[in-house]
């Protein structure tokens, strides 16, 4: 079993990383919103799973490439926050973030993704039917969290999956690109 899962939020500018964070955090919706959040972590006695979890965000503006590669890289776990309203921003998903995410990944499994589809307090329905394809092309993909850090919605929620996709992976066991069972070797 891991010691602590490490959770890396990417997306577009906007589209309300850094609240979901403060939102989570603070358990209420943040008036004043920084460019970046400093890095958390949430101690192993308030999390289901009982592991500390560390949560990073990532700021185009304030961050370089490199250190961006550095986070992917130190990563158990990435969610790819876009924002329900804006259509760029879903297509940005396929075209960018999970290329650079998975992209270059030599380092043997590919890194968990989570989907979390932010701002749902600003569209009625969903979001799933733009998604339900960038989900199906990309195995990496374990599940999507529509959520609202201004209405304080599906945000634990959002970081248990992400926890429970680093210790409870279905990717040692099922290899969804063969459509078959695999051995599970110890990580």
């Amino acid at each position: 079993m891991r010691r602590d899962v490490r959770i890396l939020l990417l997306g577009e500018a906007q589209v309300g990383k850094t609240s979901l964070i403060l939102s989570l955090v603070g358990e209420e919706f943040p008036e004043e919103v920084p460019p970046r959040a400093e890095e958390i972590t949430i101690p192993a006695d308030v999390t289901p799973e009982k592991v500390p979890t560390h949560i990073v965000d990532y700021s185009e503006a304030e961050q370089t490439d490199e250190e961006l590669r550095q986070e992917i890289h130190k990563a158990n776990v990435v969610c790819v926050v876009y924002d329900v309203s804006e259509e760029a921003t879903i297509e940005k998903i396929r075209t960018k973030w999970i290329p650079l995410v998975n992209g270059g990944s030599t380092r043997g499994p590919r890194v968990p993704i989570i989907l979390v589809g932010n701002k749902s307090d600003l569209r009625p329905g969903s979001s799933m039917e733009a998604v339900l394809p960038i989900m199906s092309q990309f195995p990496e993909i374990e599940t999507c969290v529509e959520c609202s850090a201004k209405n304080l919605r599906n945000i634990s929620e959002l970081f248990y999956y992400a926890q429970k996709a680093v210790l409870h992976p279905t990717a040692p066991l099922y290899d969804p690109e063969a459509k078959r069972v695999t051995s599970c070797q110890p990580g």
